[in-house]
């Protein structure tokens, strides 16, 4: 770990260089869809850097040395609980001083998870286990996109009217597609939608469906646990079974081949979140 840290610290000392010949300003987002909502707002105005890559798990991720030092030049890191974040963040304070850190659960309904609870969240990779899938509720976003506005309007005021103007789009694309989605979902009322990682538990409170994960803290399900999983699979008479590309899907199979029921695989971290949001509330509401 010593040896880590020494080596991370000369390749952010080097990137001095780097960060002088950058013109544009970067901003830093740990997961996808939130390079989406930046970016809405800011236009061609800033660069958004993605912290974890499409198809990693952001629950057990470590960026690289080398992401290290093209993420030291940023300006802002919106921040959503992850647990590398506090770890990376630490190390990019000592050398990038004026680095803004914006915590996005201020002001969030959050989901907290009860000792020995699942089909909620993984809360073995939370400490204060709370579920860090905010972005599957645009109820939830249009709280976050406020402050991804409001930042940005103070760091960069030269562009506050067009982060405000792009800004209010956004939130009337989050409201329109909040409408949509419930008017598709309305039907499958207290429906139980079946999972292979708990990333659906904000959009299941918003649209009245229920989660529950073959998952359990993070790990493919014990035998006990995977008899209990089945008995409710066949009580809900579940059809469908939702998996991850980032995740084990282990047990969906093993519970697919049991009660003869389909494999979809789902992305919540894709980055073209509205037609993705749309995608998932259609695929649910073939249930």
């Amino acid at each position: 770990m010593k040896q880590f840290r020494t080596i991370l610290l000369l390749l952010l000392a080097l990137a001095t260089i780097y960060c002088h010949g950058n013109s544009t300003p970067t901003v830093l987002v740990s997961v996808a869809p939130y390079k989406n909502f930046v970016e809405k707002v800011a236009g061609d105005t800033i660069e958004v850097i993605l912290m974890v890559p499409a198809g990693s798990s952001s629950h057990t991720y470590e960026p690289s040395p080398k992401q290290m030092l093209n993420a030291s030049g940023a300006d802002i890191w919106f921040q959503i609980g992850e647990g590398f974040e506090a770890r990376a963040g630490s190390a990019l304070k000592n050398y990038s001083k004026d680095m803004q850190f914006v915590n996005l659960r201020q002001g969030l309904d959050l989901i907290v998870c009860q000792e020995g609870e699942s089909g909620r969240c993984a809360c073995v990779q939370h400490h204060d286990c709370v579920d860090p899938h905010f972005w599957m509720s645009p109820k939830e976003v249009i709280i976050q996109s406020k402050i991804i506005i409001a930042t940005l309007a103070k760091r960069y005021p030269e562009h506050k009217q067009l982060y405000e103007r792009n800004g209010e789009k956004l939130i009337q694309e989050l409201e329109a597609l909040n409408q949509e989605i419930a008017a598709l979902l309305a039907p499958l009322k207290n429906r139980t939608i079946l999972v292979s990682h708990p990333a659906y538990a904000y959009f299941c409170r918003d649209y009245n469906l229920k989660q529950l994960s073959i998952e359990f803290e993070g790990k493919d399900p014990t035998p006990k646990q995977l008899t209990n999983i089945l008995a409710a699979a066949r009580k809900e008479q579940i059809r469908r079974i939702y998996i991850q590309a980032q995740y084990s899907s282990k047990g969906a199979r093993l519970i697919a081949k049991e009660i003869d029921a389909e494999i979809v695989t789902l992305d919540p971290y894709a980055e073209n979140f509205f037609p993705n949001m749309l995608e998932i509330a259609r695929s649910f509401a073939k249930q």
